[in-house]
Formats: C-alpha cells, structure tokens, sequence
C-alpha cells in the first residue's frame, strides 16, 4: 500500500509537473489542492504531497493565506546563477569522471545516440506534442546526468539534483513552444564534449561544456526577453 501511495503521488506530480511546463497557469495563479484533486480524480493527500516536492523544485510557492500559487519565472539574475552554479558542479563532476573514461566514454555516447533518436521523431512529427518535447529535455539532461554517475562522488549527485529541479523551472522559460527549443543547438554542443571526450582531451571536454552552458544561458535570456535589444 504505501508502494501504490508512493506511485500515485509521483504519478500526480508529473500531472502537475506537465500543466506547469505547458504554462497552463500564469505566474501568481492560486493551486488549489481540493480543486486538482477533483480534476485529477484523486483524494487531497497525493496533490498535497506533490505540491510539497514542486515547492522545493521553486515551480509553485506557498503563500500565507492563499496557499500553493505558481511561482515567478526565474529572472536573468536567477538564470544567470543557475547555470553558473551548473558550470562549477558539472565541470567537477566530469573531471572525476575521467577516471572512469571507457564506461563513462560508452555511456555518453549512448545519451547521445539516444537523443539523436529522439530529435529525429521531433522533426518527422507534424505537431511536436508535450511528451516530446519532455523526451527531448529527458534526453538533454540524461548527457549531463551522465557525468555525475560516473563521478563516484555522492555529495555532487546531491548537489545536482537540487540544481535539476530548479533547470525544471528555468524551462518554463521555454513555453514559447516548439519553435523556441534548442534541440539541434544543444545536440551540436554535446557533440563537440564528446568529440573532446573521443581525444581523451579532459581540458577540452571541460571547456566545451562551460561554453553550453554559457550558451544554453543566451539562448534562455533571449527567449525570455532578458537580451537588449
């Protein structure tokens, strides 16, 4: 029983999660958790216990007297830290990895591959649909993730999941929809990490990735209006 209960709240908050990402509500907007777990056709517990954890994720805040409302879109402040905070974490991450380079080699190349795969069902469908575009960003993340299980360090794991809730909520930035993605941008600096990666060129590999990241952060400020411009 609490197997199902653990379920059915992961289950709600992807529900949520999903809405949130799509921009169903506008920043400020109350949640009302009596009102989701009717439209959801669940009992309050699990809508109170998804929204504790997207609370920590910064995509909804608690707000006395009002309850849950959806929070502010990260600012250029907020983005800019983010993935400054990115930049540090998963540079070390990926310079332990190396110590581990033929698994961690096969296993980037299998990210890619795998993203590769899903790029190419975006560009034959007609209409890019939201489990898409989560592919895409599932796939985006699954490269970098890689990093980080190959790092043998348990406190960057940590250190990262804090950081990918709050990548979740950067990504709200890009409900422009699928015109606005970054699919090929980011595919193509992936490939240059890894293209370092093949040469065994640790300095090189690191240096690619800061400079996605300072990338994904332009592409982020003007899609977001945050540019002059």
């Amino acid at each position: 029983m609490a197997v199902r209960r653990q379920v059915l709240r992961a289950e709600v908050e992807e529900l949520i999660l999903q809405r949130l990402l799509e921009a169903r509500w506008a920043p400020g907007s109350r949640l009302s958790i009596d009102g989701l777990a009717r439209d959801l056709e669940v009992s309050p517990t699990p809508v109170r216990e998804a929204m504790v954890s997207l609370e920590r994720s910064g995509l909804v805040e608690y707000v006395a007297l009002r309850g849950y409302v959806v929070a502010p879109m990260l600012d250029a402040e907020q983005m800019a830290e983010l993935l400054e905070a990115r930049k540090v974490i998963e540079a070390a991450a990926l310079t332990h990895a190396f110590d581990d380079y033929d698994a961690l080699l096969a296993d980037l190349e299998a990210a890619q591959a795998r993203h590769a795969e899903v790029i190419s069902r975006i560009e034959a469908a007609e209409t890019v649909s939201y489990e898409l575009v989560q592919e895409h960003f599932h796939a985006d993340w699954g490269f970098h993730q890689t990093f980080f299980d190959h790092a043998g360090n348990r406190y960057l794991s940590t250190m990262v999941e804090t950081l990918r809730s709050h990548t979740h909520r950067m990504r709200q930035t890009w409900a422009g929809g699928p015109a606005a993605l970054d699919v090929h941008e980011a595919f193509t600096e992936h490939a240059r990490v890894l293209e370092m990666m093949r040469r065994h060129h640790q300095d090189g590999a690191v240096r690619e990735l800061t400079k996605h990241l300072d990338d994904v952060l332009a592409r982020s400020l003007e899609i977001a209006g945050h540019t002059d411009g």
